[in-house]
């Protein structure tokens, strides 16, 4: 037998879906009055008039104007989300140096900061560095009246859900529990996420990618990888390790070979540069696909190779994963359109399902914004419910 109990739900049960339902009509369709409110959510005149009253004195809904009555009665009072004062911490960690910024949960961004560090740093000095940005990005929060609701980094390398960076060769981090250290240091919930799936996050959420239900990141870097989003949900793996697409193997000959640090194909893209004996001599693929976009016959034969290898990456991770959209990430020469064309014409007749190929479409913001959406979603409950 079920009691009555289980299938009730109390008054502050209640109000919380409807503080919800509110919040999320704001978010969603604001600014907009309170008879608009009552259009989108369906709730009563009374209950609408209590809860903006209360989200008022909480500073969670703000004023945002006056609309006229087209019967030329009294102007309404528009109320909007006061997402951007509530905010995120987000920072993210290269070779060199941390960078960061204030995410507020309106999608804002704000206050960027920076700290160099030596390519060549010790690994605790890079975690330093880190905490030190932190801190100061917290203080900014704080000194502008704004609630830091968590802390969000990106790292290059394997992370663990509990935050564990596992392996970071870029680094120099193995087995370093950012999470726990950032947390405990401010206090605050931490997310430490993998770059690669902070930037697809970022490009579906807020980039290229917006409105597509599933999408591809393949971020050149110093090596190559890749951030998965299926139905709106990243893709991570049994142990963290999606994505990792610099392992694919080229062909036979790598089973002559043990990889440690770098896989079979990003070997494969990193040493294609290498051979490139042209005037001004790039060192990087970004410079070999540059120079081949510019019509440099040695450049283009190279880059075509190069670009092979980075065609038979995207078409693993298309035939398996299916995705709407791939965003081309990292380091690209300008003409990054040249690159696109390429890669479609690699692609044509190959696969049954090509996907749309575009490049970023929030550059350097990707992996910040990647990982401040996922810490805000994760904290909007707690927010909106508070």
């Amino acid at each position: 037998m079920v009691s009555s109990a289980a299938r009730t739900a109390t008054t502050r049960t209640v109000t919380d879906i409807n503080r919800t339902a509110v919040l999320d009509a704001l978010s969603e369709h604001g600014p907009l009055s309170r008879a608009g409110l009552r259009r989108l959510t369906g709730l009563s005149s009374a209950t609408i008039d209590r809860l903006c009253a209360a989200l008022l004195e909480e500073q969670l809904v703000v004023r945002a104007g006056v609309e006229r009555s087209s019967g030329g009665g009294r102007p309404t009072t528009l109320l909007r989300f006061a997402g951007e004062r509530r905010v995120i911490v987000t920072a993210e960690v290269t070779a060199s140096g941390p960078r960061g910024m204030l995410m507020g949960l309106d999608g804002s961004r704000s206050d960027r900061l920076e700290r160099a560090t030596a390519t060549d740093a010790d690994p605790t000095v890079r975690l330093d560095a880190l905490l030190d940005l932190v801190a100061d990005l917290v203080a900014r929060a704080s000194a502008a009246g704004r609630t830091c609701l968590g802390i969000a980094v990106v790292v290059p390398g394997v992370v663990d859900g509990e935050g564990r960076v596992s392996n970071s060769a870029e680094l120099g981090w193995q087995q370093l529990d950012v999470g726990s250290i950032v947390g405990h240091r401010f206090d605050l919930p931490t997310l430490v996420e993998n770059d690669a799936n902070a930037i697809a996050f970022g490009e579906w959420s807020h980039g290229a990618g917006d409105g597509v239900q599933s999408l591809v990141a393949v971020v050149l870097g110093v090596g190559v990888g890749a951030g998965i989003v299926s139905d709106g949900a990243l893709v991570r793996g049994a142990r963290s390790g999606a994505g990792e697409i610099g392992y694919l193997v080229a062909d036979r000959t790598a089973f002559g070979r043990v990889f440690t640090r770098q896989g079979d194909l990003e070997s494969r893209i990193g040493a294609v540069p290498e051979r490139y004996d042209g005037a001004g001599a790039p060192v990087d693929a970004v410079g070999l696909l540059a120079a081949a976009a510019e019509g440099d016959a040695r450049a283009a034969e190279l880059a075509a190779e190069l670009l092979d290898h980075l065609a038979f990456a995207v078409i693993a991770l298309t035939t398996v994963i299916d995705p709407a959209v791939v965003v081309l990430h990292g380091r690209l020469p300008s003409d990054g359109g040249w690159v696109v064309r390429q890669l479609e014409q690699r692609l044509a007749g190959r696969i049954p399902f090509p996907p749309t190929i575009l490049r970023s479409g929030l550059g350097t913001d990707a992996a910040l914004a990647g990982v401040g959406e996922l810490m805000a979603r994760r904290t909007k409950g707690s927010v909106y419910l508070a």
